[in-house]
């Protein structure tokens, strides 16, 4: 399913969580809940990468409703960062909440969550 603007729709379900996207005319905005895992990955990998193939100047990745993140999340996460700000993409991540945010800080990913999304 598209939106009239040609951005895929979601919701969609994987495993443990449900990925969102909205296409917004400044950002696209992807919200993740559940687990983050390699289950999860494998999912919401092409989801992520259909939603950013109309090459939105922003990519907003909400994770505050996300309740677990395994290695594969995480390297899923560094992988998305490394080819959006490559291509010249704002990726903006917005934080888990405490107990999965500990997880970022002991890897050293928590300089993900630098900026807030656009209003």
């Amino acid at each position: 399913m598209t939106r009239a603007n040609g951005a895929p729709s979601g919701p969609y379900e994987f495993g443990h969580g449900v990925a969102e996207v909205v296409r917004d005319p400044d950002a696209t905005r992807i919200v993740l809940t559940g687990e983050l895992d390699m289950s999860a990955v494998a999912l919401v990998r092409p989801i992520v990468e259909s939603a950013c193939e109309h090459n939105p100047e922003t990519v907003v990745l909400d994770l505050s409703a996300i309740e677990f993140v395994d290695s594969h999340g995480f390297r899923f996460l560094v992988a998305t960062h490394r080819a959006l700000t490559a291509d010249g993409c704002v990726l903006v991540v917005l934080p888990p909440p405490a107990p999965v945010r500990r997880a970022f800080e002991i890897t050293g990913l928590d300089h993900l969550f630098g900026d807030q999304p656009p209003e």
